[in-house]
């Protein structure tokens, strides 16, 4: 359970920090690059969150 709320802390700071950055930036510029990062580590997030309840649920 320490581990979805870790997750969840870091998916809200990571959110928290795309919604400061310019959406609509070019993914040329540093901007649009670090938009793209922030928005992977996301999903990724995502992915251990529901991985980390699966196996949960499996228990």
């Amino acid at each position: 359970m320490k581990t979805i709320r870790h997750l969840k802390a870091q998916k809200a700071r990571l959110k928290a920090i795309m919604q400061r950055m310019d959406s609509e930036a070019s993914f040329d510029s540093e901007d649009g690059r670090r938009y793209a990062q922030a928005l992977v580590k996301l999903v990724l997030i995502n992915m251990q969150i529901e991985e980390t309840k699966k196996e949960a649920a499996r228990k």
